[in-house]
């Protein structure tokens, strides 16, 4: 049965401190979202007997038929997720004998001795029903309170993944219960109020298609989710979504950022080489994360010093003294270099201030030059970011490779 309202309660100290982020609530939820199901509430509460019981009472007052629980099953004496749920219930522990045997030879396996800490794990509700743990030692439970379900899972990211697939989606499945519809595109070059005006009349033009935006940078990220029977104008709204972003737009299908690219220049048998300052070689790491990025990826260099610039590249003295080695003149130089010293049909570079020192009134932190050349033409972009450190390097390695992709976007278009 698809439950109507369904909340989470996270368990743990380190939750509350900053220690542990809770992705558990993020992946279930994602997971839940395929058929239809939201999380409604998420409740995050110290491994403490009376708040767990207090937060139980709350979450099945407010009438939610499932609660996920997750956390406080360990070994550990402030593991007290079982013994919180038997005092709500009124009911004694009990030891589940099958559970503790599978503890005892897993331990026994590893060399380590069986403790009554490790064995405790095997304890649960007496009313409760065992969920078994096939990735771990501690198994979960589900236990019914006034019209509540809830269902106790390891807060180990592996361990929980795994359970919830096997107690809850495989159920989902079995049932047979629709799972949504979705389309996911991802963009670069605009920021997410930009990509909210272009679509700003979607909803009332497709009003059965729930649009989202998540940010994860430097993309934006656009979901498009349907009902199983408005699968056509999900279709229909999707050609919308790639009109309206355009180049923009750089996948539909996951993967890295430059997966797309290197198709392209493997389809129109061209290679690319790059030559590196400020970036580090984030441009080289975001080509080569491409599977098969080695039929078209010739050379990638750091050239950091000024020395390595003009052994290795070309680059002349002259054009360093007298414009400086974060300089337009210099990046041509570079990108001109990189591409002869390969044979390469791209030469591709990047020299900048990434901060946060360095900077001057002239060339404050955050100026990027970068160059695409190829034989018989070199095209440039300079760029003034605002962002820490990280951040302009990652950009600045992202919109060198955008220089090419959308070089090839619009001779596409061209022809």
């Amino acid at each position: 049965m698809k439950p109507k309202h369904v909340e989470v309660l996270a368990i743990g100290d380190e939750l509350l401190d900053g220690r542990v982020a809770d992705t558990n609530t993020l992946r279930l939820a994602v997971a839940l979202s395929e058929f239809n199901i939201q999380v409604t509430q998420r409740t995050t509460i110290l491994d403490d007997i009376p708040t767990i019981i207090k937060e139980a009472k709350n979450i099945s007052g407010r009438g939610t038929e499932l609660c996920i629980v997750s956390g406080g099953l360990g070994p550990t004496s402030d593991d007290l997720t079982a013994l919180a749920f038997a005092n709500l219930g009124n009911v004694e522990l009990e030891r589940d004998e099958e559970t503790a045997q599978k503890i005892k030879e897993r331990l026994l396996k590893h060399q380590r001795p069986v403790t009554e800490n490790q064995l405790k794990q095997a304890d649960r509700p007496s009313s409760s029903k065992v969920l078994k743990n096939s990735v771990g030692t501690a198994p979960g439970f589900s236990f019914s309170y006034q019209g509540c379900l809830f269902m106790a899972f390891p807060g180990v990211p592996k361990e929980f993944d795994f359970m919830i697939e096997e107690h809850i989606l495989s159920s989902l499945r079995r049932e047979g219960l629709p799972s949504l519809k979705k389309k996911s595109f991802r963009s670069f070059g605009l920021f997410e109020a930009q990509v909210d005006d272009l679509l700003s009349d979607f909803l009332s033009k497709f009003p059965s298609i729930r649009l989202g935006y998540r940010a994860h940078f430097p993309e934006i990220i656009i979901t498009l989710k349907a009902n199983p029977e408005d699968e056509p104008i999900l279709e229909e709204a999707s050609k919308i979504v790639r009109e309206k972003l355009g180049p923009s737009l750089f996948s539909e299908e996951g993967g890295p950022f430059a997966k797309g690219l290197i198709q392209t220049l493997i389809d129109s048998k061209e290679s690319l080489s790059v030559a590196e300052s400020c970036t580090g070689g984030l441009i080289g790491h975001l080509i080569t994360e491409v599977p098969g990025s080695s039929q078209v990826f010739n050379l990638g260099v750091t050239t950091y010093s000024n020395e390595s610039k003009i052994k290795l590249l070309g680059v002349k003295e002259e054009t360093l003294s007298n414009h400086g080695a974060v300089s337009e003149a210099t990046v041509i130089e570079m990108a001109d270099g990189i591409r002869k010293l390969s044979q390469a049909t791209y030469g591709l570079s990047v020299s900048g201030i990434a901060g946060p020192e360095g900077g001057t009134h002239d060339k404050p932190v955050g100026t990027i030059f970068m160059a695409l050349s190829k034989e018989g033409k070199t095209e440039t972009k300079k760029l003034s970011l605002l962002f820490d450190r990280e951040k302009n390097k990652i950009l600045s390695a992202y919109c060198a490779l955008d220089l090419l992709r959308r070089r090839h976007h619009y001779s596409k278009e061209k022809s």
